[in-house]
């Protein structure tokens, strides 16, 4: 992917610079051509990310109400929910870490728009955000594609090397890499919409999805944070499942926040 950029980037001056304007002068081609370089640049690095995000499970256009039929509150009837009280026992067996959790909300992945000028964009986010308040480091019960993010003290939290353990309420399932709830596959530009949307989500900025991602990690930065996220899966054969999963510290013991979730039908 890294050298298709730069090879569209060349394509794209050569293009553009043949369809400015014959009769414009040389400053003038030029500001003209870069003006549309910069946003056909922009417009091929959304859609690398885009590739980038159908690959790793972020499926651009489709969101948890979609894939359910139902919004977040108003779950279809046959919906498995959200996961029942967590059992005594695994409460009893986390110890938590104190990486100053903070910031935290459980949203679903979607389309939103914004606009410039008459102009209409589409892009992926994180949206319908509930500020969630974890019970010491564990957070409220969830569902199938519900997303949690959870900001950190970076320092305190890359001491750790964490594991993410999940095992079913009746201790017959654990769930493997490849069946748990993914670990960070949203960023920045997810959290930090465009300029222009009508979400009310702040704060925004303007440009690339790559550029707002590098912008808001200036913003966890500037606090001392880090960002973490968690999307909660689905199967399609399961009819309702609750899991109690922990952010485990090998080093340490504890556990930087825990959860729980209900797997069920994806539809």
């Amino acid at each position: 992917m890294k050298y298709i950029l730069p090879i569209a980037a060349g394509l794209m001056v050569a293009t553009t610079m043949a369809s400015v304007d014959a009769n414009a002068g040389p400053f003038d081609k030029l500001r003209k051509a870069a003006k549309k370089v910069e946003k056909t640049a922009e417009d091929v690095n959304d859609a690398a990310e885009a590739v980038d995000d159908v690959s790793k499970g972020r499926v651009p256009g489709t969101s948890r109400s979609s894939r359910s039929a139902s919004p977040r509150t108003a779950r279809a009837e046959g919906h498995a929910g959200v996961a029942g009280p967590t059992p005594a026992k695994f409460a009893s067996a986390t110890t938590c870490a104190n990486i100053g959790l903070s910031n935290a909300f459980v949203a679903r992945a979607g389309d939103y728009t914004f606009s410039q000028g008459i102009s209409t964009q589409k892009r992926t986010g994180l949206l319908d955000r509930k500020k969630v308040t974890p019970s010491g480091c564990t957070f409220p019960a969830m569902g199938v594609f519900d997303v949690l993010y959870v900001e950190v003290d970076k320092t305190a939290y890359n001491r750790g090397r964490y594991a993410l353990q999940c095992v079913s309420y009746d201790g017959s399932e654990q769930l493997n890499n490849t069946n748990a709830p993914p670990e960070n596959n949203y960023k920045g530009k997810d959290v930090m919409l465009h300029t222009g949307n009508s979400t009310g989500y702040t704060p925004t900025a303007t440009g690339s999805n790559s550029s707002r991602s590098g912008q808001y990690q200036k913003v966890l930065a500037a606090r001392g944070k880090e960002m973490v996220t968690f999307n909660m899966p689905g199967l399609h054969t399961d009819s309702g499942t609750d899991f109690y999963c922990q952010h485990f510290d090998k080093n340490t013991g504890k556990s930087a926040l825990a959860f729980t979730f209900r797997r069920g039908p994806t539809g």
